[in-house]
């Protein structure tokens, strides 16, 4: 399988590359960190993956379009997309500018249709798309933003599945809770700010407040491996949504 995971230099998307790369070819996406992906693109040819990195900025949509052919001429095709590259934002919603909210969606979830609709012809038929979503698109967060963001693109999972089921491609996501990344340290740092006593305290109901990106990297091998699941947001979160 040859798999194209945007943001792919740092946090769960680079845990999915460089874990896909055991028996998949990788293309690795990302937006700035040239230097982080190339470690990355190293890593996955260590373990015998065909390699390359490829850049884009998912709010421009003819960059993506670009960065999606780019990775099926080096890797001779693109059969599944794995779409991690997301910010976070945080601020209380009377201080949350214009400005702020348009790049948290346009990123966030502008850039996954943008992502989506350049590779769907190149991953049908059969092949798979799985999206980076979070807790907070279904539990929601106190980051406006970011939790309409998520939830939006649960929304845009499930009508991808519906319109291109037939065609045999799948399309899911996963929704991580705390993972131990660098988003997760700004967005931490945010609760702490403004007092929010949720996660730590109340929502998840095992031991550990965070997982590890290989985690959730590990469930993102799941959905590419198996065959039968369909237009699902699958939580990887201490079991912070079931109350």
């Amino acid at each position: 399988m040859r798999v194209l995971v945007t943001g792919g230099s740092r946090g769960i998307g680079r845990a999915a590359a460089e874990r896909l790369a055991g028996d998949h070819d990788v293309a690795v996406g990302y937006r700035s960190s040239a230097d982080a992906a190339s470690e990355v693109v190293a890593t996955a040819r260590e373990q015998g993956a065909t390699a390359t990195a490829v850049q884009a900025d998912v709010r421009d949509s003819t960059a993506v379009e670009e960065m999606v052919a780019s990775a099926a001429e080096e890797l001779g095709g693109v059969d599944a997309v794995v779409h991690s590259a997301g910010i976070v934002d945080p601020a209380r919603t009377p201080e949350t500018t214009d400005e702020q909210f348009e790049r948290v969606i346009e990123t966030n979830l502008t850039g996954s249709f943008y992502v989506a609709r350049a590779a769907l012809d190149c991953v049908a038929p059969d092949g798979d798309v799985v999206f980076l979503s979070s807790v907070g698109g279904t539990a929601g967060t106190v980051d406006a933003s970011y939790a309409a963001s998520k939830a939006g693109l649960h929304g845009l999972t499930r009508a991808l599945a519906r319109e291109y089921g037939a065609e045999g491609v799948q399309v899911n996501a996963v929704a991580p809770g705390p993972a131990e990344t660098d988003m997760n340290d700004e967005i931490l740092a945010y609760l702490e700010e403004v007092g929010f006593r949720g996660h730590e305290n109340v929502d998840t109901h095992l031991p550990q407040y965070a997982c590890e990106p290989e985690t959730v990297a590990h469930t993102v091998e799941y959905l590419l491996d198996n065959d039968y699941v369909q237009g699902q947001v699958l939580p990887v979160d201490g079991g912070m949504q079931f109350g």
